[in-house]
Parts: C-alpha cells; sequence; structure tokens
C-alpha cells in the first residue's frame, strides 16, 4: 500500500525518460497502421456525409430478409444496413438505411416497407440526405479543426512557450490520427456525432498536456537557477508530481462515457449515443497517453537544444556529473530488506527530501525524513573534497549525547527579508 500512497501524493520517481524511446516507437507503429489503413480501407461514412435514405420502421415482426426482399426492386444499394432499437415506451423499431436514385423512389420504398410490415401507409418515416450536405459538413468540419488548433497553437505560445506550443500540437495531430485510425482500422461508422467527439477529445488532450506544462514551467523557473538540474530532470520530476492526477482526472471522466456506451447504444440501441461516446472513449484514452508519454519528450527535444540548457548540462559534464541521470538526487535510496540504504551522490545545492527505493525498483518514494538536527541536507552532506557522507553518520553524530542541537531556521532555506527601519518623528 505505501507504493500506492506515495503514488497518489506525488512522492514517486518514474523514470519517464528511460521509456520514452519504447513508447515512442509504440506511437510510430500506430501511427504507420493508422495511415495505411485510412490509405488503403478508408473510413466506413455513414449516409449523412455519402447520401441515402434511412426508413424507421416501428414493428414488432418485420425481419432482416423481409426488409431487403421489400427493397430489392430499387436497386443493390438499397439495403445497406439493418438496425433494430428500443422506444422509451418499450417499443421495436427498425432502421434501415441504403441509396435509392431520388426522394420519389424513396418515398415508395417507404410504402413497401410499410406494406411488408402490416403498418399503414406513411407510418413508415422516411429521411433522405443529398451527397452535397454532407461534403459540406465534412468542410466545415475541417475549417473548424484548423481554426481551433491555431487559436490554440497561439494561445499555449503566448501564454506558455512557442515551443510547447508545437509539442502540444504534434500531440494532437498524433491523437487524431490513431483515433481516425481505429475506426479506419475496425471500418466503424462514422457519423456527425462522431466529428463532434472528435472536437471534444481535442480540447481534452490538450487540458491534460496543459497541466503537465504548467507543472513544468514552475519547477523549471525555480530549479534552473541553481544550474544543478537539466530540462530532461525537470520534466521527469514535473511527471511524477502530476501523473496521479492525470490518471484520476481521466477515470473520472471515462466512466461516465462507458455508461453512456453501455446504457445507451447496448441497451436502448440509440446509435447517436453509441458513436459518440465511442469517439470521446477513444479519444480519451489517447489524450491521456499522448499528455505523458508524446508531448514531453517532444518538448524536451526542442528545449534541450536551447543555449540556457545546453549550457547547463555541459556546465554539469564538465564537472563530472552524470547527466543521462535524471534520478531525483541528494536522497537516499535503499534496496529494501535488512540491507542498508546507499546514498546517491547529492549534486552541489540545497535540499532536504531523502528517498527511499522499493524493492521491485520501478518507483521511488520521497519523503523528509526528521533528525535531531533538522532535514538533511545535500550541501552538509558533502565533503569538502565533493565525497558524500553516508545519512547513518548524521544520525550517530545527532544521536550523540554532546551534540548540540541545531535550531531550525522557521524560515526555512531562504533568510527573511531585512526590514527597513522606521524614521523617527
Amino acid at each position: 500500500m505505501s507504493v500506492f500512497a506515495d503514488l497518489y501524493h506525488g512522492r514517486t520517481d518514474f523514470d519517464f525518460p528511460r521509456i520514452w524511446k519504447r513508447v515512442g516507437v509504440v506511437s510510430i507503429l500506430l501511427i504507420v497502421i493508422s495511415l495505411g489503413s485510412m490509405f488503403v480501407r478508408g473510413l466506413n461514412l455513414s449516409i449523412d456525409f455519402e447520401g441515402g435514405s434511412i426508413w424507421e420502421i416501428p414493428s414488432e415482426h418485420i425481419t432482416e430478409a423481409q426488409a431487403q426482399a421489400a427493397l430489392a426492386p430499387y436497386g443493390p444499394n438499397a439495403m445497406e444496413r439493418f438496425q433494430e432499437a428500443t422506444t422509451s415506451e418499450g417499443g421495436r423499431v427498425v432502421r434501415v438505411s441504403g441509396r435509392v436514385a431520388n426522394v420519389k423512389a424513396g418515398a415508395e420504398a417507404a410504402d413497401a416497407l410499410a406494406k411488408t410490415a402490416g403498418l399503414q401507409q406513411g407510418e413508415v418515416k422516411v429521411n433522405t440526405v443529398g451527397p452535397s450536405w454532407g461534403s459540406d459538413i465534412t468542410g466545415q468540419a475541417r475549417m473548424s479543426l484548423i481554426v481551433f488548433m491555431v487559436l490554440v497553437a497561439a494561445y499555449i505560445a503566448w501564454r506558455l512557450e512557442t515551443r510547447m506550443a508545437i509539442a502540444a500540437m504534434l500531440a494532437v495531430i498524433h491523437d487524431i490520427i490513431i483515433t481516425v485510425g481505429v475506426y479506419s482500422v475496425f471500418q466503424i461508422e462514422v457519423t456527425p456525432a462522431t466529428v463532434i467527439s472528435f472536437l471534444t477529445i481535442l480540447g481534452f488532450s490538450l487540458y491534460d498536456t496543459i497541466v503537465v506544462y504548467d507543472r513544468v514551467q514552475e519547477n523549471g523557473t525555480r530549479l534552473s537557477r541553481t544550474g544543478q538540474y537539466t530540462y530532461t530532470g525537470i520534466m521527469r520530476r514535473s511527471l511524477n508530481q502530476v501523473f496521479m492526477r492525470s490518471v484520476n482526472t481521466t477515470m473520472v471522466t471515462i466512466i461516465p462515457v462507458i455508461s453512456i456506451l453501455v446504457v445507451g447504444q447496448i441497451m436502448f440501441g440509440q446509435e447517436t449515443l453509441g458513436d459518440f461516446a465511442l469517439a470521446l472513449l477513444i479519444g480519451l484514452v489517447s489524450g491521456t497517453y499522448s499528455s505523458l508519454f508524446v508531448a514531453p519528450p517532444l518538448t524536451v527535444m526542442l528545449k534541450e537544444r536551447e543555449p540556457r540548457w545546453r549550457q547547463i548540462r555541459e556546465r554539469l559534464v564538465s564537472k563530472g556529473v552524470d547527466v543521462t541521470d535524471t534520478t531525483w538526487h541528494g536522497v537516499a535510496s535503499s534496496t529494501g530488506g535488512a540491507s542498508a540504504g546507499r546514498t546517491i551522490p547529492a549534486r552541489p545545492g540545497r535540499g532536504s527530501a531523502t528517498t527511499a527505493r522499493s524493492s521491485a525498483g520501478s518507483t521511488t518514494a520521497v519523503k523528509d525524513r526528521p533528525t535531531a538536527r533538522g532535514p538533511v541536507d545535500e550541501a552538509d552532506a558533502a565533503g569538502a573534497d565533493g565525497s558524500t557522507v553516508d545519512s547513518s553518520t548524521l544520525d550517530a553524530a545527532a544521536a550523540s549525547p554532546d551534540a548540540t542541537p541545531v535550531r531550525k531556521n522557521p524560515y526555512g532555506s531562504h533568510p527573511p527579508r531585512p526590514r527597513k527601519a522606521k524614521k523617527r518623528s
């Protein structure tokens, strides 16, 4: 349970940079499969995009074979889909979709279906959509997507950084390609509700990415002044701090979406709700994945090329620091069991956190370890020659009877501001 508690409170230290390359290979593979399927198989567009007719038959007995026989005189494409749904009163409604020559043929087909189902003329409703209406929807959706991405990219560049905006837009494109690829691979029908869902999941994906970026910018502003941390290390720490928040947000959002999918489509046969919920479900999972494993490595790749962060990396290399080791330094790491913990060499600087690494080696719990002399300081833990003093030595010195207790600074590691002298009258 301690691992889950540390994960919940943001005291973990997952090595995100180590798995970025593997996850990158998975993303590239998914993109290639999605693009290949879209070019080879295409999308299964509904009649709203290609044009056609939909007949609604309120009958309890009509079968698919009977409907196909009734529509056979109107062409081979007169019946392309046969769906059964349930009304709010519990009645059965059959939806037959297909393409006929014109509107007049669609009305005649409705009369033929009514006769087959034993209904009165006019009880079968028909809705005919022309192909031009579908092309208008496609054009409007494309324009909305372009305007959306341009405005969001401009805002992120103004509010945060240009490089963050570039990485965020690439992550959004990644989500769009994979989501559309799922529809192409499994030939799921694309409806206007699906298009609306696409625009909705773009906002969620960007929201999750902005949460990560906000924490990265906060940590970067505070830690870059020390000159002891690379941008990769700051990104790793920031991701560990917001990881559980992203997971919780996604789970809370997915639960009602699954409810809509199960209740709306599976139980009541409402295709519109099912199309909307399915696209949301795919996009939410893809958006959370990209906010943790796509946008951050792209941002790191762009930021590490900046002169400031390149100078910090070169300075650390000249001091003999292994910049590829992005572990949160200055903490004690134990391998679990009865073995004594090993101390990770502390970088120059100030800190008060100690770390206990679990025996599984997957997480690093970071927590403050109070002692008689106050929290362990990284600068105090390092000797004059740069060597590292084990934390047990500090504990033994603090526990000795001759040791003088050190009074804790109430202001933390920062001295108080000097007060201005009051003018005497």
